[in-house]
């Protein structure tokens, strides 16, 4: 008999992937080739990400009996997507939209079949964990729920529905290029825990006193503004009307969380990806003289800028962290 928790984790995938479909049976010819905020693939691109490699995926790997905890730490330190992803969305770019629509309608097969083949011998392995960043851990369990990432995907299709943007091609001084891994795996990271929270529990209180759920997304969305001024002061480019607003800390936290309470939790997002792409395009700016800047904090410290980068990382993950009880796998397993 397959695992419960696979079987909801299976659901819940479908359910997702039905209305991904819907989306994608919904464009036009012409919407296929517009640009996705904030990067550089078409919606056509995107959709050809959707499909994937069609393996097993995660529930492969644990049929395999190729997992371990070691296997598992040594693969999140150096583990990067990015080539992969590029390289499977290239190997599909010459195919016809409609070929490319019946892939993604069987996408998620060999996942699914892989799933459902999970039993009892194998709670060990699900219950491994997977470090994600500073204060945020995932389990194995958590692969299977991956109508998270159909989700999140479907909202970057209806922003390119929405929003008219010219993709750009940022680069960075190497020394900041090299924190770009980190810094864009966190982000990734972040939104991997966002669409996973179930539906209900956004306005159930977080561990964060005060804080609903959807007030620490509200919170990571409303920061980007200020890191924007922190990185600009380590080039000299930030008033200091600016950083004494942003350097009361807690005044300035809770003022922009209130400003967003009820908020959808897609406009919550909206605001993130946008003002994370800003906050790239602010580093974009660093020439090398300016890499040996420090950026400035309140009550007069200073921090080199490279350190402050992963900071940010490091910000960006604990906060994702925060939101993994509120994940459907979680509740789950709590009723």
């Amino acid at each position: 008999m397959p695992l419960p928790l696979a079987e909801a984790a299976v659901e819940d995938l479908r359910l997702a992937h039905r209305e991904l479909l819907r989306l994608v049976d919904s464009l036009s010819n012409g919407d296929w080739a517009r640009p996705v905020p904030y990067g550089d693939w078409t919606v056509k691109d995107l959709i050809a990400h959707l499909v994937g490699d069609m393996s097993p995926s995660g529930p492969g790997l644990i049929l395999a009996g190729v997992l371990t905890p070691e296997f598992i730490a040594d693969t999140s330190k150096t583990f990067d997507m990015r080539p992969r992803n590029a390289a499977i969305v290239a190997q599909r770019a010459d195919l016809p939209r409609e070929d490319l629509r019946q892939l993604l309608f069987a996408s998620h097969d060999a996942m699914i079949a892989a799933a459902l083949k999970l039993d009892d011998t194998h709670l060990p392995v699900l219950a491994y964990t997977v470090p994600m960043g500073p204060d945020y851990e995932l389990r194995v369990e958590d692969w299977l729920w991956f109508g998270f990432h159909d989700r999140q995907h479907a909202d970057d299709i209806r922003r390119a529905l929405e929003v008219a943007y010219r993709p750009q091609k940022l680069s960075h001084v190497p020394e900041i290029e090299q924190k770009m891994r980190l810094f864009s795996r966190t982000q990734d990271a972040f939104l991997r825990a966002v669409y996973s929270v179930a539906d209900e529990a956004w306005d159930e209180p977080s561990a964060l006193p005060g804080w609903f759920y959807r007030d620490v997304l509200a919170h990571v969305a409303s920061n980007e503004a200020r890191l924007q001024i922190r990185f600009r002061s380590a080039m000299g480019q930030a008033p200091t009307a600016e950083l004494d607003a942003i350097n009361d800390v807690d005044g300035w936290n809770e003022r922009v969380v209130e400003e967003r309470r009820g908020r959808p939790v897609r406009q919550l997002v909206d605001e993130f990806v946008a003002g994370r792409h800003e906050t790239l395009n602010v580093l974009a700016s660093f020439q090398p003289a300016h890499v040996r800047g420090d950026v400035r904090l309140g009550g007069g410290g200073k921090v080199p800028l490279l350190e402050f980068i992963d900071r940010v990382a490091a910000h960006t993950a604990r906060h994702a962290g925060q939101l993994v009880p509120a994940s459907r796998a979680r509740r789950w397993n709590a009723a």
